[in-house]
């Protein structure tokens, strides 16, 4: 009787457990962000929030930290490969110690315009990076931000070449970074992102490189009136995924954070790029920014004779060509 009695408990709790409504499953995810929501980064996180959770029918949600709140890139990369983080748009030079090939995403001109970059950002070489991040780094890349347009921001007038020589600019203090502008003549600068303004005001700087969306959204134009359109890097930012998190989700829900990533990614990029030349715009228009126009074509021969014993140290020579050679 009593073994009855336990074996109709049994499948009631079996049948109980059948029935839990699919929000049992309901998880929220943590998605990181150094600047505002409001930016285009922002805003391709709220499009892979809204897409997640239709997908995964409610089952997944995502919550967002904007401003820094969970840390640097640093630290979010930390976090996300830990598992107490999910979701950030992460600098390709802070996945190097893993995925030491991705830095080829940030040398200079090594895209030619967008739709290359969205040719190499969505074909093989992609699939190579994510790859290499997902084995050796604990970390899956569901697409790729960018899109945006790195140029030159100086305090002092700026015609020519030439006339980088011997100006200050603030740069990250990579290799690569470092041999190509001053490849140029410029004097490499390292501080951090958020003294930048205070050292354009001080004289600390002459300038700086960086998208027209940020030099508005920092006022780096009131302390730097002159744009040159170097045009020396497309900003590029893998979309990263916790392997920690995806592997503990259901099949459902994977393919939902996949398929979410790669329409918040397009989306994303689409929309930078829009912002790209609409920022530029308000700089000259709204601000009184000059835009200068410069050699391209000899600023790129001069950084690439100069990067290429860099290039080749770094073991970034196959996948460099493997990007030149996408079409």
């Amino acid at each position: 009787m009593q073994n009855r009695k336990n074996r109709f408990l049994g499948a009631v709790l079996a049948v109980s457990l059948l029935a839990v409504p699919p929000l049992a499953l309901a998880k929220e995810l943590v998605a990181g962000l150094v600047g505002p929501v409001t930016t285009a980064q922002g805003q391709g996180l709220s499009k892979f929030a809204e897409r997640v959770s239709a997908l995964s029918n409610g089952e997944l949600t995502v919550r967002i930290f904007p401003d820094g709140q969970l840390g640097g890139n640093s630290d979010a990369f930390e976090l996300i490969q830990d598992g107490q983080m999910d979701l950030f748009p992460m600098t390709p030079g802070n996945m190097a110690e893993f995925v030491p090939q991705i830095q080829a995403l940030v040398v200079p001109f090594v895209f030619r315009d967008f739709d290359h970059w969205k040719a190499v950002t969505s074909g093989p070489v992609a699939r190579q990076l994510s790859d290499q991040a997902a084995d050796k780094a604990g970390v899956m890349i569901l697409g790729y931000f960018g899109g945006s347009v790195r140029n030159l921001v100086s305090r002092k007038p700026v015609a020519s070449l030439d006339d980088l020589k011997y100006l200050r600019i603030r740069l990250h203090p990579s290799e690569v970074q470092i041999k190509a502008w001053s490849a140029l003549g410029i004097l490499p600068t390292v501080i951090s992102y958020g003294e930048i303004y205070n050292a354009l005001q001080l004289d600390v700087i002459d300038g700086l490189e960086n998208e027209p969306e940020w030099v508005l959204r920092m006022k780096f134009y009131e302390q730097a009136k002159t744009y040159a359109l170097t045009e020396h890097e497309i900003v590029t930012r893998p979309l990263i995924f916790s392997k920690k998190t995806f592997d503990s989700l259901t099949p459902a829900q994977r393919s939902a954070v996949l398929e979410a990533g790669a329409e918040a990614a397009e989306f994303q990029h689409n929309l930078e790029h829009k912002l790209d030349a609409e920022s530029r715009a308000q700089l000259a228009d709204s601000h009184g920014v000059t835009l200068v126009n410069i050699d391209k074509n000899k600023m790129r021969s001069l950084v690439d004779e100069a990067l290429k014993p860099v290039i080749e140290k770094q073991g970034l020579r196959q996948i460099v060509e493997q990007i030149a050679s996408t079409r």
